[in-house]
């Protein structure tokens, strides 16, 4: 499959509303959330994380050891969080919590990795 096979899927994710469940095709739906996760409380139950957060430099807080010990303890086993961030103190610090880490190559915008963490009882 090449990337052009995915754009309508692509386009339909960056289009979703905000804060609803909505269906991208057959085969997944997502519910983005846009909220301070500081405060935020998280679905009961969640699949997939995409942290998004700016670099750690730019906003520490948000790459706080206590924001991913409240990830850890609400996703379950096969869910995954996943980050453009694979600076080696973030991958330790997600290690720290308990998570899994791997390193995956970037996508083709010039990013050279990405880190994927399942949960540690990944099925």
């Amino acid at each position: 499959m090449q990337e052009e096979d995915f754009l309508d899927d692509f386009l339909a994710v960056n289009a979703a509303e905000w804060n609803a469940p909505v269906r991208i095709n057959p085969y997944f739906a997502l519910h983005k959330i846009k909220a301070n996760q500081l405060t935020m409380r998280l679905p009961e139950r969640i699949h997939v994380v995409y942290f998004d957060a700016f670099a750690p430099e730019r906003h520490p807080e948000m790459w706080d050891e206590s924001v991913f010990r409240s990830l850890f303890a609400t996703i379950t086993p096969g869910d995954i969080l996943t980050t453009y961030c694979a600076k080696g103190v973030i991958r330790l610090l997600l290690q720290s919590v308990g998570f899994l880490t791997e390193r995956l190559p970037g996508p083709s915008n010039g990013k050279r990795e990405i880190l994927r963490t399942p949960h540690p009882h990944h099925k």
